[in-house]
């Protein structure tokens, strides 16, 4: 038995790994800005489930609600980083605080609960640090941009803490899902600025984001994914990344491929500069 730490825990990717680490006998600590929509885990699940109220954006919030879940169970033995958001719009349109508010989130909420992770998990020798990327950190597309450039950020702050914790015996498993049927259109924000130059370039990125109950048909299952994170979890020996469906898969070897032939292509500027 295991006991999980997951952010983002009410919808979506979140709640489908609590529900099938709660399904497979785990406790779980559920913790989200949105409790309210959590507190049908205590009905179902007693005192193995711990729902907590957190913004990961801030720093002694986090420090506090994983010293509360430790408490409570004794030790966390899988931390899953899944809370972010979406948002969408030009990169011309973006504004300061639209930008700092989406990196606050995806990438400093990842890098809190990382740090104070690796603090509980290295002294122990063991544990094993989840982090739930996107495929738009592997190859980002228009209107994307920022949130493509957090999760990237994600990507290489860990594969960083990947090397740093394996000599004591903590693992770092960084996912890349593809597209997956959730409702993360719901949460994502479109830039209050829009610069409508870019409407023909953008129009069908802005519209899926903008659907009005912000579910998308599309992409893959995420109680599948969910499944292939916990199998992850108890794997003795996973990958450092991996990408979860077939899209991120194709996407994937379309733009490691691409990369490969450029390079080759300008390889005598690149030897040049020696």
């Amino acid at each position: 038995m295991k006991t999980w730490f997951i952010t983002g825990a009410s919808t979506g990717l979140g709640r489908c790994i609590a529900e099938a680490a709660l399904g497979a006998g785990d406790n779980v600590a559920v913790a989200s800005i949105d409790p309210e929509n959590m507190q049908d885990y205590i009905d179902r699940y007693g005192d193995r489930v711990l729902v907590l109220d957190l913004d990961v954006s801030k720093f002694d919030q986090v420090q506090a609600t994983f010293d509360k879940a430790v408490s409570y169970f004794g030790q966390l033995d899988v931390v899953v980083n899944n809370a972010g958001y979406m948002q969408c719009g030009a990169v011309e349109s973006m504004e300061e605080d639209e930008v700092r508010g989406i990196f606050d989130c995806n990438f400093f909420g990842t890098f809190f609960l990382s740090k104070v992770a690796a603090g509980h998990m290295r002294p122990r020798g063991n544990g094993t640090i989840i982090q739930i990327s996107s495929l738009a950190g592997i190859d980002t597309i228009g209107g994307e941009s920022m949130y493509g450039a957090s999760k990237s950020a994600v990507i290489y702050m860990s594969q960083a803490l990947h090397a740093e914790l394996a000599p004591f015996g903590v693992k770092v498993i960084i996912v890349e899902p593809g597209p997956m049927k959730t409702t993360m259109a719901k949460r994502a924000r479109l830039c209050r600025n829009p610069i409508h130059a870019y409407d023909d370039i953008l129009g069908d990125e802005l519209t899926r984001w903008g659907t009005p109950d912000g579910t998308s048909s599309t992409g893959g299952n995420p109680e599948k994914c969910a499944r292939a994170i916990l199998n992850l979890a108890d794997h003795p020996n996973p990958p450092r990344e991996i990408v979860l469906g077939g899209f991120a898969y194709e996407i994937l070897n379309e733009v490691l491929g691409k990369r490969l032939e450029v390079a080759k292509e300008w390889k005598a500027w690149s030897e040049g500069v020696d």
